[in-house]
């Protein structure tokens, strides 16, 4: 008790300095978990994680699938984020977690050799733990602002959202983490299952305008320590402690906006362009080829659960040949859209009568199918319009 007091101070005066200073949101791990036990802890989850790849680890798999659910938790409209956001935020992960970001031409050639390539890959479930269709999406109105910095985030009966059974889903909750925080992930072996995951400020969240932080690389970064990465200079303000990861330079302190190259603080070059350093989306670009091994070590022994996870989800794809089968047709009311190929998109279509005037639109994310329903309009012959294509529907 007398330890989270005394975070809670150090998180309060170093906000007020912050904010008094106008300097920049940072990752919550630093702050948060920096008593005793915590940090024992973490000893104990880099002891496990080292012997596992010293045991001449090679990754079996050639693609790791991670089911994702995303909880948002809102309590001013703004915070209430469309699903296009989250889609562009799992598209950018995807990105950076596989090495196909297109500004990964951009990291200098001291350091090309060393880039890596993760192999994981991240799709929004599609079965919730009761085995019932979901679109990955959870969204729950809070009375509660700033809920990203308490633990009744993690509870639906206290104004949050409920985690997914987190063996099995990496849970993500977008929740207002006050002017301090960017957000934070679980590190391996710290936090009990039911708050396991990471958390993003929703300002921050997926490919969202922001100057600074609108590529989606907070939550990237915040899921580099939900799988084992540490920040580069492992929080500690000189070049002899390192972050575990032998092909990453030693540095001395974070850095921040968007250094030029080269920089150096500890005898060599920096590499502030890594995700798991701090300056802004644009220059971070890469992660390393001995932090992608200590990624997939860290999902072996502490997070196994989600490759051994039985959970459908669907990963975006769009198919220029993708039928649309609708059924039944004549109906009375509902009529069911179904992919024959799975998808996860946002679809938009018009409904328009039989002398083509547009009666109504809409706008949905799918992970295979979706509803028109026809039940307050006339009888009669209706064709719905979707991605160029005009399906003709009977209302009888």
């Amino acid at each position: 008790m007398l330890a989270l007091l005394n975070n809670l101070f150090f998180l309060l005066a170093l906000c007020y300095c912050c904010i008094a200073n106008g300097q920049k949101p940072v990752c919550g791990n630093e702050i948060f978990f920096t008593d005793s036990l915590s940090r024992e802890k973490v000893k104990e989850a880099d002891r496990i994680i080292a012997n596992y790849l010293s045991q001449d680890y090679t990754n079996s798999r050639s693609e790791i699938t991670i089911p994702v659910v995303v909880h948002i938790v809102w309590h001013q409209y703004e915070e209430n984020l469309s699903d296009a956001t989250v889609l562009s935020q799992v598209d950018a992960i995807n990105r950076d977690f596989n090495a196909v970001n297109n500004d990964i031409q951009d990291v200098p050639n001291e350091f090309k050799p060393f880039i890596g390539n993760a192999g994981i890959r991240f799709c929004l479930a599609a079965i919730d733990p009761q085995g019932n269709p979901t679109t990955g999406i959870v969204r729950i109105q809070t009375n509660l602002s700033e809920i990203g910095l308490m633990d009744e985030l993690f509870f639906a009966s206290k104004g949050g959202s409920d985690a997914w059974d987190t063996d099995k889903y990496l849970n993500i909750w977008v929740a207002n983490t006050g002017k301090l925080i960017s957000g934070f992930g679980s590190y391996p072996n710290q936090t009990l299952p039911e708050k396991t995951g990471v958390i993003i400020h929703p300002k921050y969240f997926g490919i969202n305008g922001h100057s600074k932080y609108g590529l989606g690389r907070v939550a990237t970064h915040e899921i580099g320590h939900y799988f084992g990465l540490k920040h580069l200079w492992a929080d500690d303000l000189d070049c002899d402690t390192d972050d575990d990861v032998i092909d990453t330079p030693p540095q001395n302190s974070g850095h921040t906006d968007c250094p030029s190259f080269p920089q150096s603080g500890c005898s060599q070059s920096e590499m502030f362009m890594n995700f798991m350093d701090y300056v802004d989306d644009p220059c971070m670009i890469m992660f390393t080829k001995g932090q992608s091994d200590r990624m997939l070590a860290t999902i072996n022994t502490y997070r196994s659960g989600l490759i051994d996870s039985d959970v459908i989800c669907m990963m975006p794809h769009i198919s220029e040949n993708n039928s649309l089968l609708i059924y039944p047709n004549p109906s009375s009311d509902l009529f069911h859209c179904w992919y024959a190929i799975p998808q996860m998109r946002i679809i938009k279509y018009g409904l328009y009568n039989s002398v083509g005037q547009l009666v109504t639109t809409e706008e949905q994310l799918i992970n295979q199918d979706f509803y028109i329903n026809l039940q307050a309009f006339s009888p009669g012959v209706y064709f719905l319009k979707i991605d160029g294509i005009a399906h003709k529907l009977v209302k009888i």
